[in-house]
């Protein structure tokens, strides 16, 4: 059994520690599906400690991983993959105890092209915020002596939520500039000061706490 499932009452958060039922269903995971596929469908291909929130609380202390391909969260149980069979609503990966190294990820984020039903990852939850959706692309090309071969491409795809609306943002100095062009002199001037190439997103996520706090 899975130890330490537990439902936090979101009307006593702080008093109340209730368990929920084991929350596996009656589908695994067919590792069969994606064989002689390169690469893996998952984000990262091993289990990290984590917490999945449904609709009437939370688990806490579950080992997960996250199917991007598919969109979809397994949990360890005996070793063995199963999804969740009640909706998962969130959940955090925990790679370390520090808490920088959390990942979240929520539904329900909709605006631009994205649905709602996706797994996006927030960077930043803030009056501007920054929202990561990562994709698992299928691409196929052809290798003398093997024919075909089919292989899990990493890319990512950002948005910047603002004014209430989310909207797609390229990594990239100009699209920056011009997403925060209320204040574009002062946040021209700290990437400036940073050297920011915004290679990463932890860049990005600094820019945008500095311009939240022109605000």
């Amino acid at each position: 059994m899975i130890a330490s499932l537990l439902l936090l009452s979101g009307a006593t958060y702080a008093q109340n520690v209730y368990q929920l039922q084991d929350p596996v269903s009656s589908k695994n995971f067919n590792p069969d599906k994606y064989s002689g596929i390169r690469g893996t469908p998952f984000l990262v291909d091993k289990w990290i400690k984590g917490s999945v929130s449904i609709s009437r609380g939370v688990y806490q202390n579950l080992e997960l991983k996250y199917n991007v391909y598919d969109n979809s969260l397994f949990f360890n149980k005996n070793d063995e993959s199963f999804e969740f069979q009640e909706d998962v609503l969130a959940f955090t990966l925990m790679p370390k105890e520090d808490p920088a190294t959390h990942m979240v990820y929520k539904r329900r984020i909709s605006g631009a092209d994205l649905r709602g039903n996706e797994f996006v990852q927030v960077l930043l939850e803030a009056e501007v915020g920054l929202y990561k959706l990562d994709v698992k692309q299928l691409t196929e090309m052809s290798e003398i002596n093997a024919g075909i071969v089919k292989t899990f491409a990493n890319t990512a795809k950002y948005y910047i939520g603002k004014n209430g609306k989310l909207k797609f943002l390229k990594l990239n100095k100009q699209e920056v500039l011009a997403a925060l062009n209320d204040k574009q002199d002062k946040i021209q001037a700290y990437i400036n000061e940073k050297k920011y190439s915004f290679r990463k997103d932890t860049e990005l996520v600094d820019v945008l706490k500095y311009y939240n706090s022109l605000q």
